[in-house]
C-alpha cells in the first residue's frame, strides 16, 4: 500500500464532494482544480509504488512522458496494463492533467483524471 497515494485519493474524493455540493460555478472550478491535482498525484504515487516494488525507481524522473515510457516498458507489473497505459497516454498526450488541475476545465477531462486515479488505486489494493 502506498500511504501517499491513498491519502491524495481520499483528499480528492473529499474535495470532489465539496465541488458537487457547491452551487457557485467559480468555487466549483476551484474545487475541481484541487480534486483533479490530488487524483493525479494519487495515480502517480501508485504507479511509482508498484514499479518500485519491482526494483524500478521512478522518483527521479521529472517528465511525465519519460514516466509513461517506463510504465509501458514495465506494463507486465500491473493488473490492468492496457487500461492503465491508455488512460495515462490520454492524460499526457491531451494534457488533461494541466487542463483540469490548473484551469479547472470540466467535462470528460475531469472524469478521465478520476478514472486514471481509480485504475491506479486498484493496482495498490
Amino acid at each position: 500500500m502506498s500511504l501517499a497515494s491513498k491519502t491524495y485519493y481520499r483528499i480528492a474524493q473529499e474535495v470532489e464532494k465539496l465541488m458537487n455540493s457547491d452551487a457557485d460555478e467559480s468555487r466549483k472550478k476551484e474545487y475541481r482544480k484541487v480534486a483533479g491535482q490530488n487524483y493525479f498525484y494519487s495515480a502517480i504515487e501508485a504507479l511509482e509504488w508498484v514499479l518500485k516494488k519491482s526494483g524500478i525507481d521512478l522518483y527521479s524522473i521529472n517528465s511525465h512522458q519519460d514516466r509513461l515510457a517506463l510504465v509501458k516498458k514495465n506494463s507486465s507489473q500491473f493488473k490492468e496494463p492496457l487500461k492503465l497505459v491508455l488512460k495515462f497516454e490520454i492524460m499526457i498526450n491531451y494534457d488533461y492533467r494541466r487542463k483540469v488541475a490548473y484551469k479547472g476545465e470540466n467535462g470528460n477531462k475531469f472524469l478521465i483524471v478520476k478514472e486514471f486515479a481509480e485504475l491506479c488505486q486498484n493496482e495498490i489494493t
